[in-house]
């Protein structure tokens, strides 16, 4: 299955590649701006916050993915990780994931697919998932909505979750399809079974 590179990807990102054994993530694909390729959402005091990383296009609008260099004009890095910490300090498994997910942020990368390769890695790891992850090797054009290059990248999900405790659940009503960061920070292990696709169970009578 082809999809495009995320950053921390998104809880629906998650849930769609838990259906496969391999995936293969388009770097040939033009890169898009504001999208989840450079960016994600976290739950912070005030409401869903993006987190983007700043990047360079050496062809402009016509770059492919596998040419996207990261940019060392702001320190992004540290700004990320100080809302991370300050969103999720006082989440259950802050203590656990915390400093590993400083590490990811702070890794010299300069290829934002290869950045975000290591991320997936780590995070696949974490959900216990067993998917071999590779990068295309040529430009696919998409069949239609339902590619996932296309179905998993808009600004604003609107599929419906299951509800877990998060951090701010006393302020706020529940924010669903944010990143994994989220999930994870709030349910650790536990994330797994909320991803993994719900098996359907036959009763006779």
């Amino acid at each position: 299955m082809l999809y495009s590179t995320n950053y921390f990807g998104s809880i629906p990102y998650f849930q769609s590649i838990a259906k496969n054994s391999e995936m293969v993530i388009d770097v040939h694909e033009h890169y898009k701006k504001q999208t989840w390729r450079n960016r994600t959402q976290i739950l912070e005091s005030n409401g869903p916050m993006y987190l983007s990383v700043p990047v360079m296009r050496p062809l402009g609008s016509k770059s492919p993915v596998k040419d996207i260099v990261i940019s060392h004009d702001t320190n992004w890095r540290k700004d990320h990780w100080k809302a991370i910490q300050s969103s999720y300090q006082h989440a259950p498994y802050f203590f656990y994931y915390g400093s590993q997910i400083k590490e990811l942020i702070y890794q010299e990368e300069e290829s934002l697919s290869q950045f975000n390769l290591n991320i997936l890695k780590q995070l696949l790891i974490w959900l216990d998932l067993e998917i071999k992850v590779s990068f295309s090797e040529d430009y696919i054009t998409p069949e239609g909505p339902k590619d996932f290059r296309i179905a998993l990248d808009k600004k604003q999900f609107h599929q419906k979750q299951e509800k877990y405790i998060q951090v701010f659940s006393d302020k706020y009503p529940f924010s669903p399809n944010l990143s994994i960061i989220d999930l994870l920070m709030n349910e650790g292990p536990l994330a797994r079974n909320y991803i993994l696709p719900r098996v359907q169970v036959k009763t006779h009578g």
